[in-house]
């Protein structure tokens, strides 16, 4: 059978054109091609290479399941004494630098550049990983400079920029962005607890069921080599792809603020800060204000309701004065409890059920899912806050909390599916902490520097990470486990009567209208002129004022 050419282009044609001719259909792919373009997608690819570069970073949460490796392989070469609450200082010794660097990582981003520090963050963190392949087979002070204050170091300069930028693509959704930029550093135990369970561990030897420690050769000779391994994957991670920059390149070339360099990393790419040029943003402008003037001439004057450095539509609280109110400090307690609950829970997860589960990748796995909850948690609860409050969101973290700690020790008689299920619901619960922090932060001080008061937040970690390394040893002598749960337990208490006491609508305004009101201040050459008698002047005075007099 064949057709004529003929007859096939012309019915062709004759549909093409039919088509066209539809202005039911024409508007639909007009309405639909416009509805795309109102899409901020360089935003959304923000909250992904956001989301990338806390999966990295946020490996860290796997310290649970690496410490039962790492003091197993230093107790048989040169530390024969070191204990599990011994090690937890490693861990420390992170929460601590993170305490130090991040109230002091607005003032580094600001001098290195929004993307100059994520890369250089990220890379500090990666190289703090692989240096400790030489200090394992130091000392545990040498472990704790490399794993814990380098890695540390890195992190923090890496993290901030992350969580901000997402916030200022999506200012009416600051919850939902938080959630998904802090869920890869959620997820990322998911990915790294796995690979090293597969690597040291992949014929599920148990520790020796005496002391709970491995002694396997085989096994502990494959710690110092895993650390080389973890560094370089957190690299390529970071690195990989790094061609595409140029596709992330704004189109409006004339802003020569906007235009990246090749070198950088994929996922530092893609978190782009927001053009001044952006429909959304200038949507934002028309609502923000009244006025007749041109947009064009706001968005010139970079009046940017999420810009950090140059906001003027919204009022804002500066870090000095944040430091004055009780709004800073109730956060600060808050984060100082959830932290606590935080580093402990994921520090010795694996050291406690050791005590009763004699199933290492059983254990691993639980580490590994707990990953997925912290991840989901973050999400959740970032949109718990937006449907809702600050307030609604921490009172149910921390009334879960509470029940789920103190019924960790419980899990040792009933079995280890219960331990499981407790894991993995402090896991989800938790995070909550750290999707609606940074939000509510902004929302309490403004969005100008809601990043830097909110990096002040972390000096609560270098005193909870303190007791953790000083205590946690002590409370184990004397109690065991149960008298640790149970402390934790008390902590989680205090937070929720603290977020009692706190506003379910915080807001800049809300603090200035507790100030106390000043007079006006005249200018110098005002104040000479001014008349020092009524009479003098020539504003005319009232007859009851005169009979006053």
């Amino acid at each position: 059978m064949s057709f004529s050419p003929l007859l096939f282009d012309a019915s062709f044609e004759f549909d093409f054109s039919k088509y066209h001719a539809n202005p039911y259909k024409k508007g639909l792919m007009a309405a639909a091609m416009e509805k795309s373009k109102r899409i901020p997608w360089r935003g959304i690819l923000a909250l992904i290479g956001g989301f990338l570069i806390q999966l990295t970073l946020g490996s860290f949460y796997s310290f649970g399941n690496m410490m039962t490796y790492m003091t197993s392989y230093m107790r048989k070469n040169g530390s024969p004494n070191l204990t599990y609450g011994d090690f937890i200082v490693v861990q420390s010794v992170w929460g601590i630098t993170q305490g130090v660097i991040m109230p002091l990582s607005g003032f580094i981003i600001k001098f290195l550049g929004v993307r100059q520090s994520m890369f250089i963050g990220c890379t500090i963190f990666s190289v703090g990983t692989a240096l400790t392949y030489f200090t394992l087979n130091q000392s545990l002070e040498y472990v704790a400079l490399t794993y814990g204050f380098i890695s540390a170091f890195g992190q923090g300069i890496a993290l901030i920029p992350t969580m901000t930028i997402g916030m200022r693509w999506f200012p009416n959704r600051k919850g939902m962005a938080m959630g998904v930029v802090v869920g890869g550093f959620g997820g990322g135990a998911f990915i790294f607890n796995q690979i090293q369970t597969v690597i040291l561990n992949p014929g599920n030897i148990s520790p020796d069921p005496d002391d709970k420690y491995f002694t396997d050769e085989d096994l502990l000779s494959r710690v110092p080599g895993l650390m080389l391994i973890l560094g370089t994957i957190y690299f390529i991670i970071q690195e990989f792809n790094s061609y595409k920059t140029i596709l992330l390149k704004a189109k409006d070339t004339e802003n020569k603020k906007y235009e990246f360099k090749i070198e950088q990393m994929l996922a530092c790419c893609m978190v782009t800060e927001p053009p001044q040029t952006n429909e959304h943003i200038q949507e934002k402008l028309a609502e923000s204000t009244n006025t007749d003037e041109d947009t064009n001439d706001c968005v010139d004057r970079n009046d940017i309701l999420m810009d950090d450095q140059t906001q003027t539509i919204e009022d804002f609280v500066t870090p000095k004065e944040a430091l004055k109110c009780r709004e800073f400090y109730m956060l600060w307690l808050t984060r100082f409890c959830a932290v606590l609950i935080t580093q402990t829970v994921s520090g010795f997860y694996k050291a406690f059920g050791q005590t009763f589960i004699a199933d290492d990748h059983f254990l691993s796995l639980v580490g590994a899912v707990s990953s997925v909850f912290n991840c989901t948690g973050r999400l959740f609860y970032g949109l718990l806050m937006d449907r809702s409050s600050y307030k609604v969101a921490m009172l149910l973290e921390m009334t879960s909390l509470t029940i789920l700690v103190a019924s960790l020790p419980v899990t040792q008689w009933v079995g280890k599916i219960m331990f499981a299920t407790c894991i993995w619901l402090i896991y989800f619960t938790f995070p909550g902490t750290f999707s609606t922090q940074p939000a509510v932060t902004t929302q309490t001080f403004g969005h100008k520097y809601g990043g830097t008061i909110y990096g002040f937040l972390f000096t609560s970690d270098i005193v909870n990470n303190f007791l953790v390394g000083t205590m946690s040893h002590s409370i184990l002598q004397a109690g065991g486990w149960t008298a640790m749960f149970l402390v934790l337990a008390l902590f989680s208490t205090v937070a929720f009567i603290i977020t009692l006491l706190f506003p379910r609508s915080p807001n800049p305004e809300l603090i200035k209208s507790r100030r106390p009101q000043r007079l006006p201040v005249l200018d110098p050459d005002v104040q000479a002129n001014r008349p020092t008698d009524l009479n003098q002047s020539n504003t005319p005075i009232l007859k009851h004022e005169q009979s006053e007099a």
